[in-house]
């Protein structure tokens, strides 16, 4: 009984679906059917493609709607136990500490300035070659957007 009142927790709360005879994970809602989640820099709706997460013992589960709004997160959370960023020719999510950063390049993004993450230092230069722009490490990207805080986040 132990394992059915376990598994209709899941299915309350939508992390499984029941079966005739067991359980399976839920389909992959698409983004249109599900309430959007909002940027907890500025508000804006949390995209796949360019998603950011970051996870806090202080400030718990948070989302970006970009790597600029993610690195911003990250600089206001003192102790961030987790950051992840979406990949932004495949959509997987990486640590962000191992992803390479792309800023400046002709894409638009939703907040200037643009800011883009790949899960590799050969993606983003392969992107790069046709999009302009500068590679960096987390540490480079969050240094350069520190030094171009003075233009306002978020048209």
């Amino acid at each position: 009984m132990t394992v059915h009142r376990d598994l209709n927790r899941l299915a309350d709360t939508s992390q499984v679906v029941k079966t005739r005879g067991g359980v399976a994970l839920p389909a992959r809602v698409t983004p249109q059917a599900s309430a959007p989640m909002a940027c907890a820099m500025c508000n804006r709706t949390v995209p796949e493609r360019t998603a950011v997460i970051v996870q806090s013992q202080q400030r718990g589960l948070l989302s970006a709607c970009c790597p600029h709004c993610g690195l911003a997160l990250l600089e206001q959370s003192t102790a961030a136990d987790q950051v992840l960023v979406t990949d932004f020719l495949f959509g997987q999510m990486v640590s962000a500490n191992d992803a390479a950063y792309l800023a400046g390049s002709g894409v638009s993004t939703c907040c200037r300035p643009g800011i883009l993450a790949f899960a590799s230092h050969e993606d983003a230069e392969r992107f790069q070659r046709g999009f302009g722009g500068e590679i960096m490490t987390l540490t480079q990207a969050q240094e350069y957007l520190r030094n171009k805080m003075s233009v306002p986040c978020c048209p």
